[in-house]
């Protein structure tokens, strides 16, 4: 099948069809959001709103909450929610507030519906025609960031391998490269020492404010770790490294958006002897995360003038 055809599949399935095979298209936003209200929005009258959920990544996506975080005058009069799990612990009132926690599965849409009532005339004359209530959608996503370097035996020149990343779709990502290198092309030599310098980031909305990690509350479960193959933290170098160099762990918080990277030494150093030519050096970060996304739709209350 040529390319052409296979990437205008994509563009109008979402997914393509090759030697038989479904192969859908993955998407780093996990979980794509919509909302839609119907029919004429008057004043102390009801107005029907949906909310469809739909997952584009390859795994499931769990702990899903969807909560309206300011009503903006409307009132909450009924909600259908997935697996009827309505949230009504809302803090600042004492009416429902929001549906979860559910699960969305891969390639799945989970939809939630809502009844609200209009403010009155008066109301609406006070806090203006167009309504902006808010929304946010928070759950518990994953990810994955394997970054390779060659590394060249000391008796070597070059090598024609470069380095490689490589990231799973989702909304946050770690970007990795080199920082200092005594090298003079795209590979480390074997005993030689480099840094690496890593941004973690939301590629879905780079203003967002996320806590990735929390030193307190995360050591030691997994949350954000780190393996390496053919290398070994620079024991000689007086580097600041940002990962604790026993449990591979970060030794501070991760939070988003980043002002700077984490930074940290490296020396390559081979599997066995006797040494091979080269070998891939492999920094593998596996990652856990809470998510989080907020967003205000515009609801245009209509007059009788209207």
């Amino acid at each position: 099948m040529g390319l052409s055809l296979i990437l205008l599949m994509i563009f109008i399935s979402g997914c393509v069809e090759q030697d038989g095979e479904i192969i859908p298209e993955y998407k780093d936003e996990a979980l794509k959001m919509e909302i839609e209200v119907t029919g004429k929005v008057l004043p102390s009258q009801a107005i029907n709103m949906k909310v469809y959920l739909t997952n584009q990544v390859r795994d499931d996506i769990e702990n899903v909450e969807f909560r309206i975080t300011d009503f903006y005058g409307l009132v909450l009069v009924s909600q259908i929610c997935p697996e009827n799990n309505v949230i009504t612990n809302c803090g600042f009132i004492s009416t429902n507030c929001g549906c979860g926690p559910f699960d969305v599965q891969t390639l799945d849409e989970e939809e939630m519906s809502f009844v609200f009532r209009v403010p009155s005339q008066e109301e609406v004359a006070r806090i203006g025609r167009e309504l902006q209530p808010e929304f946010t959608l928070e759950y518990d996503y994953h990810g994955e960031t394997t970054y390779f370097i060659p590394i060249i035996n000391v008796d070597e020149k070059s090598t024609s391998a470069k380095p490689q990343l490589i990231q799973t779709k989702g909304p946050i990502h770690v970007d990795i490269d080199r920082g200092f290198t005594s090298s003079t092309g795209a590979w480390e030599i074997e005993g030689g020492g480099f840094s690496i310098v890593m941004w973690v980031k939301d590629v879905v909305n780079h203003k967002n404010e996320l806590v990735i990690y929390d030193l307190d509350e995360d050591k030691g479960k997994d949350v954000f770790k780190v393996d390496l193959t053919n290398l070994i933290f620079d024991p000689n170098t007086r580097l600041a490294c940002d990962f604790d160099k026993t449990s591979f762990e970060p030794n501070l918080d991760i939070e988003l958006p980043m002002d700077v990277p984490l930074v940290c030494a490296l020396v390559g150093k081979f599997p066995s002897q006797p040494a091979p030519p080269w070998v891939y050096g492999q920094v593998k970060m596996n990652y856990k995360y809470r998510y989080k996304m907020v967003e205000a739709k515009s609801i245009k209350v209509e007059t009788v003038i209207d």
